[in-house]
């Protein structure tokens, strides 16, 4: 597997617009291009895995769905995939940017789309947010991933199946499944997320509760990125619905308002999900709260306890020679006896009080 060096935004200062530059921090792989063509009764898969930009891009089956997917970046590539499907540079510019924020574009002969897939961790609440780039054309759909990742494989098995119905929908419906499956990793983090809120919960008041703020705190970092990704999504679909494309037939919108009520919902967990976190920092504060002043009741009382036994013994500890107890043979056990009946009864009454 190679790899290729990658660069930051800034290296893009004093270029022309639609110079191809990749924009990133990822360490790239090795790119390859899958091309899926299909109607309800058949489907061709080709792929490729070199001289990707030699690749011809024929599309003139009317009748056949076309899927150009690819997994890594390669910038000669994706010029010959523009010069070939007339894509703008800007679009492709676009496309070479992890950083760029999820929008849409309705251009001239084709439709632009930018999202964002969460990839959880393994064995953490952190999650990778990864680029997904989508052009929706007359009679194929081109999808951009930096990786190859799994979400897309269920797609890809339904793509398999000459039954479902996305073989017998159009080109724009295949645009709305990719785009709804991307959407839908959300809900796996989110899941996730409110299953180990739920334990950090359960942590406070336990003696090893130490690691509750450090968590509190990463837990925010990570939905606030997850906003950061979800809501100009929200505002893409917004727009998307509102186009008046030809790309999209009418009969399939209502599958594009689907995927914006997913939206809506993912935004609504997540302000849930940062209201629960906000409660829980509450109820930790609280609880540590609770626990210092019932530390600094429990010492006061202690305190409290001893202030009269110091009076006593800082009165016997005066070295007058007139004082008449001192000379007692049971002087000595007389002032421990007075003391202890002291201080039981003041733990008596602290008792009775319920301050102990």
């Amino acid at each position: 597997m190679t790899k290729k060096k990658t660069s930051r935004i800034s290296v893009k200062t004093g270029m022309a617009p639609g110079t191809l530059v990749h924009i990133g921090t990822r360490e790239l792989e090795h790119a390859s291009v899958q091309v899926r063509q299909y109607n309800s009764e058949e489907i061709k898969l080709s792929e490729y895995t070199t001289d990707l930009n030699q690749i011809t891009y024929d599309f003139k089956e009317d009748d056949l769905v076309s899927w150009i997917h690819f997994s890594g970046i390669d910038i000669p590539a994706y010029e010959n995939l523009g010069r070939q499907l007339d894509i703008h540079n800007l679009t492709l510019e676009d496309v070479l940017n992890s950083h760029l924020r999820p929008k849409f574009e309705d251009l001239d002969h084709y439709n632009f789309l930018s999202l964002k897939l969460m990839i959880p961790k393994v064995g953490e609440y952190k999650f990778q947010s990864v680029p997904v780039h989508l052009i929706l054309g007359e009679n194929y759909v081109i999808s951009f991933m930096d990786s190859n990742y799994a979400v897309l494989d269920s797609l890809f098995t339904r793509l398999g199946n000459s039954t479902r119905r996305i073989r017998s929908k159009g080109v724009d419906y295949l645009f709305f499944a990719v785009a709804d499956t991307i959407v839908d990793s959300y809900f796996h983090i989110i899941e996730n997320w409110n299953d180990q809120l739920t334990e950090l919960e359960d942590c406070i008041g336990k003696e090893d509760s130490d690691f509750v703020p450090r968590k509190i705190q990463d837990f925010k970092k990570q939905i606030m990125k997850a906003r950061g990704s979800i809501l100009p999504l929200k505002e893409s679909y917004d727009l998307l619905i509102q186009s008046e494309s030809v790309l999209f037939a009418d009969e399939n919108v209502k599958f594009f308002r689907d995927t914006q009520d997913h939206i809506l919902f993912i935004i609504d967990q997540l302000d849930y999900l940062r209201d629960y976190l906000s409660n829980i920092r509450d109820t930790y504060e609280s609880e540590q709260n609770t626990q210092l002043n019932n530390t600094m009741k429990f010492l006061t009382l202690i305190a409290t306890v001893f202030i009269p036994l110091t009076f006593l013994a800082g009165i016997y500890g005066m070295n007058f020679k007139n004082m008449p107890e001192l000379e007692w043979k049971y002087g000595y056990f007389g002032i421990l006896i007075i003391m202890i009946l002291v201080a039981a009864g003041m733990i008596w009454y602290f008792r009775k009080k319920k301050w102990l």
